[in-house]
């Protein structure tokens, strides 16, 4: 099924086939118009001939009576007959996702609403001042469908997002959710305004494959979906019409508000497994990027429910910069660091399948996390090189030892054991020789998983600290590891030592970073303000625990 188009100021078209996963049907048109905005526009002025359907029939043919339906935010445009006919029962429910998404965006998440054309695209109605377009057709037959930016009629289209390369945009909707098949074609005829025009009929049904239900016959949670998905597009629009291409974010971020906004439909588990085959390749150069959504749902669900709002706001104010300098810049905002976000998601994401029974619920990415795949390790004997990881990549290795001497980005350990886990992060080419010897002494070979990521710049891994800055992070703490950095070798305890001065807890350590997990700190530390240090003497330094 082709779920999703959107022709962007980009050009951006992005399909599903039928009962499969997202492809890009569109690539070449963004590819060579993403760095020209005004050849769209050049398009929409040019206004080339109707479709026709057969002979002496243009698009205008295949229906007749044009109706509308205004809500608060929207005018809908449809038709009872032809070839884009529909239901007033369908219109009903349009009318409620509609207005359910525009909450969620607009008044939940705080994004600016999208801002409508004035003329509607297919049906050529004026649109009321004030309320955003709705067009509900047979999207395959949309007029002009090269000059939307299509090469070839929408087959299996769920719903269209379209812009004039500026804020302005529309959504176009299928009518039925169903598909004109490629083969055994149906023809249909149709008369009005006294021509005989015949039309291909779409009579497949789109399918949730996920729960295995038809969508044509269960519209309600189509239209749900798809106007969570299109609307989030026209509002991208009102913050990217100045960039200068397309990134994966676009899509990514599409496919993951659909999890949070509509969490019982779960299309997006279609694109899991071959995500999760993809070890050692970057998010960023997907060629389908719908599942890397999860790291949307990350950023939502452990950082902030600001957060995608805040990077669009950066994408407007800093059009040509990439995304991963868009969240690095929002992470400092938080007192954060983008690559430690990055990285804590890919630890976070090792603990799929059979896996995810091990860690605390709280620790899931999201709660489907159990019924997503495991994300494949690639096995190691002996010494090995983890990849070379370009930005928004991850590896998961099993077993070995890495030689990490020319390692770029952020590493760790986990010790996988029967019912429980430990994580240990890596942060010197020093760190494995204790990781080996103390953290995974005794650990069965086949239940060690290193764990590797590159999000951004990122200095390749110090054989030792430059700096000498002892340090607790995160600081707050909420979850996860808390370690402690970087520890002198000449010493080997650390006093915590609450605000009164009173001490908590003097730890062991034989390393330059010891890293309690999320267990040990709650068993230890109520939250509060403390303060440690190495050894039983010098300068106390204050670190923050929340949760």
């Amino acid at each position: 099924m082709k779920r999703h188009v959107l022709i962007a100021a980009l050009l951006l078209g992005l399909v599903m086939p039928a009962l499969a996963g997202h492809v890009c049907g569109t690539a070449q048109i963004m590819e060579s118009l993403s760095s020209n905005h005004n050849i769209f526009k050049q398009r929409l002025a040019a206004k080339p001939s109707a479709r026709t359907t057969s002979t002496g029939c243009t698009f205008r043919d295949l229906y007749d009576s044009v109706y509308s339906r205004t809500t608060k935010h929207f005018e809908i445009f449809y038709t009872l007959n032809g070839a884009h006919k529909t239901t007033t029962a369908y219109i009903d429910s349009l009318e409620k996702a509609l207005e359910y998404a525009w909450d969620f965006h607009v008044n939940k998440s705080g994004m600016l609403p999208p801002k409508g054309y004035t003329e509607s695209y297919h049906y050529e109605k004026r649109v009321q001042d004030g309320l955003y377009p709705i067009e509900v057709i047979d999207l395959y037959h949309l007029q002009n469908y090269t000059n939307a930016g299509l090469r070839e009629p929408c087959r299996e289209c769920f719903g269209l997002t379209l812009t004039n390369g500026d804020e302005a945009s529309e959504m176009l909707i299928d009518n039925d959710f169903r598909i004109v098949p490629e083969t055994s074609t149906i023809i249909d005829t149709v008369e009005f305004n006294g021509k005989v025009c015949t039309y291909a009929r779409a009579s497949e049904e789109f399918l949730n494959t996920t729960y295995n239900y038809s969508y044509a016959k269960n519209f309600m949670a189509a239209l749900r979906v798809t106007s969570i998905h299109e609307m989030y597009h026209g509002i991208q629009f009102r913050y990217s019409s100045k960039m200068p291409q397309y990134n994966f974010w676009f899509e990514a971020s599409a496919s993951g508000v659909e999890e949070i906004a509509a969490p019982d439909i779960d299309d997006y588990f279609i694109y899991l497994p071959k995500l999760s085959r993809n070890n050692g390749f970057a998010l960023k150069n997907l060629e389908k990027p719908y599942g890397a959504g999860i790291f949307f749902m990350y950023l939502n669900n452990h950082v902030s429910s600001k957060t995608n709002r805040l990077i669009w706001e950066n994408f407007a104010k800093e059009p040509k910069k990439s995304f991963q300098y868009q969240l690095e810049q929002v992470a400092k905002g938080q007192g954060l660091s983008a690559d430690s976000l990055f990285h804590d998601f890919i630890i976070r994401l090792s603990f799929t399948g059979e896996r995810s029974s091990l860690v605390d619920s709280t620790f899931w990415i999201t709660s489907d996390q159990p019924n997503w795949p495991e994300f494949q390790s690639e096995p190691e004997n002996g010494t090995f090189t983890p990849y070379d990881l370009d930005y928004t990549a991850y590896a998961y290795f099993a077993n070995g030892v890495p030689d990490m001497s020319k390692f770029t980005g952020r590493a760790s350990a986990i010790a996988i054991k029967p019912n429980d886990y430990s994580i240990r992060f890596l942060p010197s080419t020093n760190s494995v020789d204790s990781t080996q010897a103390e953290f995974l002494k005794g650990v069965s070979p086949d239940s060690i998983l290193w764990v590797f990521s590159r999000f951004n710049e990122e200095e390749v891994i110090p054989t030792h600290f430059k700096d000498s800055t002892l340090r607790a992070y995160p600081t707050p703490w909420r979850q996860g590891s808390l370690c402690f950095t970087p520890l002198p070798q000449d010493k080997d305890f650390i006093e915590i030592r609450n605000r009164r001065g009173n001490l908590v807890s003097k730890i062991r350590y034989s390393s330059y970073t010891h890293c309690l997990d999320e267990g040990e700190v709650k068993s230890l530390l109520v939250p509060g303000v403390y303060r440690f240090r190495v050894g039983n003497s010098g300068k106390l330094k204050d670190f923050i625990i929340v949760y």
